[in-house]
């Protein structure tokens, strides 16, 4: 049983949906956008998140990727803003490439890491999401 009238109404309706939830890009060259939520492009300063009642916080950084490294179960990668760096805790398959610039949502956590009775430890962001900049954003 057929809900409509035509078999071209049916095709619009399901490129409608296919452009909407692939995120694939389509024969023609044109981006589709993902249904991932955008992230918010109003950001803290890296050297001002260095701070104790900043951890266990949702935190959105934006800066360029200056390295990474693959762990077991996914990959770290820093990032750098002009004011410090910070290193980002990932489980995503594919993180950001070196060079990249980015936003990254995420929580901030600290790690303690005593020795000598010094606690040397630092901060870390533990991603939620992140995008690419794009060209025309600061």
């Amino acid at each position: 049983m057929c809900f409509f009238n035509d078999k071209l109404t049916a095709v619009a309706l399901g490129m409608v949906f296919l452009t909407l939830f692939t995120g694939c890009q389509s024969p023609s060259g044109i981006q589709v956008p993902s249904p991932v939520r955008l992230l918010p492009k109003s950001t803290v300063k890296i050297d001002a998140i260095r701070q104790p009642q900043s951890v266990e916080r949702s935190v959105a950084l934006a800066g360029s990727v200056t390295q990474r490294l693959a762990l077991l179960d996914g990959w770290l990668y820093q990032l750098d803003d002009g004011t410090g760096n910070v290193w980002i805790l990932t489980q995503q398959a594919a993180p950001p490439k070196v060079g990249q610039q980015v936003y990254v949502d995420g929580v901030l956590r600290y790690e303690a890491i005593p020795i000598n009775g010094a606690d040397v430890g630092d901060y870390y962001l533990e991603e939620k999401q992140w995008q690419l900049q794009s060209p025309e954003t600061p």
